[in-house]
């Protein structure tokens, strides 16, 4: 990845004096490096900075989340190290920053006798994942793992096993008997959606583990919970009533007014009967919710988007149901002023998201039923975790939550650290943490339990570096909303110095421009910690704007796959006519996004590669393969005995199988190929 380029804008930009300071080997620094801004770049320097001073190199770990990061990692601050080797200093800014660090390292690994040019693995750069594997299996009794088992990216099978097992306890007599009882009967007894329910909450035990491991935790009392749906609804209120714009709210209130009270005349029941009298904005408590749920009924669609007209089931009837003049262009004014304040109102894309999310806010308090079933939940997860332990040492498996989990435990607390988690804080004097957007929550609590021992002042460095608006790994159950923790808190005792890059030094101007302007609008404007909402942050292109369009849109509304494989083959077509030498990339969220696509491109007579789209097994040779060991273990195997003689090493044709086949279909083909007369009929 080359995502550095030097240019003279950059110079002078505020980005210069950012990357200068991530290179104080003093500080602790949390950094914002958004896409193309060469924060992989920063990392190298950063660590080239802090191997000249160090003892030994292992004293430094840089951690990555995935192999491909940390190979190229590696690799560049190699070549870096070779680069150093001449005497000539390269021309551009950054490169020459990164050669004189490397010199640097150079002369401290002769001085020491490092050997990093014959020992490179010296270099601590692993996945995070790996680094966690290592701690786990370095005391595997109190990791809770004897020989670690495999990690597997896929464990819904485990979940789902796992979930079974705690509901084949129904049937125990046990105690926990009652509480799956519970649960069964809060869903109406049906039990793949119970056992789909647990699965998908073992799959997130990261965030919930903590809380419900101790059954006596006032987290888990209902006056707790309660307060904390209410606090969500409140906060949530307040937000919405300080995005509502300050010049629409008398407008707003008035015509709510005028339909509630419509409404409540004819006797017909809707959400906003509850604006009936309002005499201003709502407020922020529980008791507004009702009124900001009329507002959204008036303003909006049941899908959240704004309203085209308002009618008698809306409050306003029509014109023409008044025989009165002055009454009739009373209800056409209204009409009009609703029109009017849509106008107004549908610039504020999250003033829409916002108002039409308080519709999905949770009811302040419990029922008796509800409360049962969080209860039944709440005595069920326990058990499913012990389940999937059992689950996983009978299979050998376990999945990325475990081993972070087992790591965590192998360092021990705070109070009372393990043997490892001493030595670890003597061993390791700075840690670098790529892509700190990613972590989850056992990670997090990882890296505090790492630094736990550091102390302001004492050397010891932690050096993170994100961008929360590209969170990749929710699946793997990361949580942006701890990078901005991070961010305003530090991680653990080490405060965070933040810095932000803005300059992009792989995509041109008019590029960085059209996505400045579309995720200006998509994302929120305030960053959120508790939802982890993060809002963007724009960037500036070091690259001039090309000429033509940076993007062009083909909006096909409808699913019509054939449709949308017609268009992509026009563009490719037009676009190799135009650029013959160019190369074109087609990106596709998933495999089955290609399903028309590829035949249109191979009946056009294109040629193409793709990459990580074609399974293993959908291969011709691999095909063949199968078939013929299909055929070689099983005789009496028609179908394959015919794939195999169809195959291209020999190549039958379909009349040949027919004439072969057809006379007698109890007979082997092994015996009919014996037969001197049926093959004199092919």
């Amino acid at each position: 990845m080359t995502e550095h380029a030097d240019s003279a804008p950059a110079l002078g930009s505020a980005d210069a004096a950012q990357r200068a300071q991530a290179l104080d080997t003093r500080r602790s620094f949390i950094v914002q490096a958004p896409a193309g801004s060469g924060k992989t770049e920063l990392l190298i320097q950063r660590m080239l900075a802090l191997l000249a001073e160090v003892d030994a190199p292992e004293e430094i770990v840089a951690i990555t989340f995935t192999r491909k990061a940390a190979g190229e990692m590696r690799v560049r601050i190699l070549q870096a190290l070779d680069l150093a080797v001449g005497e000539d200093a390269p021309q551009g800014t950054h490169q020459r920053t990164t050669w004189a660090l490397a010199r640097a390292v150079r002369r401290r690994d002769a001085q020491a006798g490092w050997g990093l040019d014959v020992t490179p693995s010296r270099l601590r750069i692993q996945t995070i994942d790996a680094l966690c594997t290592s701690l786990a299996r370095q005391l595997p009794v109190l990791s809770g793992f004897g020989a670690l088992p495999r990690t597997v990216e896929q464990a819904l099978p485990l979940y789902r096993e796992a979930a079974r097992r705690t509901l084949a306890l129904l049937d125990e007599g046990e105690p926990s008997a009652l509480a799956v009882a519970d649960l069964l009967r809060h869903l109406d007894n049906d039990l793949q959606s119970a056992e789909a329910l647990l699965a998908a909450m073992l799959s997130k035990r990261d965030q919930w583990l903590r809380h419900v491991a101790e059954r006596s935790s006032p987290r888990l009392r209902r006056a707790t919970l309660e307060a904390a749906l209410a606090r969500l609804t409140r906060d949530a209120l307040e937000n919405l009533r300080a995005l509502m714009p300050a010049a629409h709210c008398e407008e707003l209130v008035a015509l709510s007014r005028f339909a509630a009270a419509n409404l409540v005349r004819s006797g017909a029941q809707s959400p906003l009967s509850a604006c009936e009298g309002l005499a201003g904005l709502p407020g922020s408590e529980i008791d507004d919710l009702p009124r900001w749920l009329g507002l959204a009924e008036l303003l909006l669609t049941k899908d959240g988007k704004p309203r085209s007209k308002v009618d008698l089931r809306l409050g306003f009837p029509a014109p023409s149901s008044e025989k009165d003049k002055i009454a009739a262009a009373n209800l056409k004014t209204h009409k009009e002023r609703h029109q009017r304040l849509l106008d107004q109102v549908v610039p504020h894309a999250e003033l829409i998201q916002a108002l039409h999310r308080s519709r999905a806010l949770p009811p302040a308090v419990y029922t008796d039923a509800q409360w049962a079933a969080v209860e039944a939940v709440t005595a069920l997860l326990p058990l499913c975790v012990a389940q999937l332990e059992l689950v996983c040492r009978e299979r050998g498996q376990i999945d990325f939550t475990a081993v972070s989990q087992a790591a965590v435990r192998a360092l021990g607390s705070e109070d009372e650290p393990t043997d490892l988690a001493l030595a670890l804080d003597y061993r390791i004097r700075h840690l670098l943490v790529d892509e700190f957007q990613d972590t989850s929550q056992s990670q997090y609590e990882l890296l505090a339990r790492l630094t736990a021992g550091w102390q302001p002042g004492d050397g010891r460095t932690l050096f993170a570096v994100g961008d929360p608006m590209q969170s990749i790994y929710r699946f793997r159950e990361a949580e942006v909303g701890l990078y901005l923790r991070a961010r305003r808190e530090g991680v653990g005792n080490v405060a965070l110095a933040p810095l932000t890059l803005s300059l992009n030094f792989r995509s041109q101007a008019g590029l960085v421009q059209w996505v400045n302007d579309a995720f200006a609008r998509l994302l929120p404007e305030a960053e959120d910690l508790a939802s982890g909402a993060v809002p963007f942050t724009p960037s500036q292109s070091v690259h001039a704007a090309l000429p033509e369009a940076p993007v062009r849109v083909h909006a096909l509304l409808a699913r019509d796959r054939a449709a949308e494989a017609r268009v992509v083959l026009d563009i490719v077509q037009a676009e190799r006519c135009a650029q013959p030498a160019h190369s074109i990339a087609i990106l596709v969220r998933s495999r089955a996004h290609l399903a028309a696509i590829v035949p249109a491109l191979k009946a056009a007579g294109l040629r193409f590669q793709a990459i990580e789209i074609e399974a293993l097994g959908h291969r011709p040779v691999v095909q063949d393969l199968r078939v013929l060991t299909r055929a070689l273990l099983h005789p009496a195997d028609r179908i394959a005995w015919l794939a195999v003689l169809r195959a291209p090493w020999c190549g039958l044709t379909v009349p040949d199988l027919d004439a072969l086949a057809r006379s007698d279909h109890r007979v082997c083909l092994w015996e009919l190929m014996d037969r001197p007369a049926q093959l004199a009929s092919l």
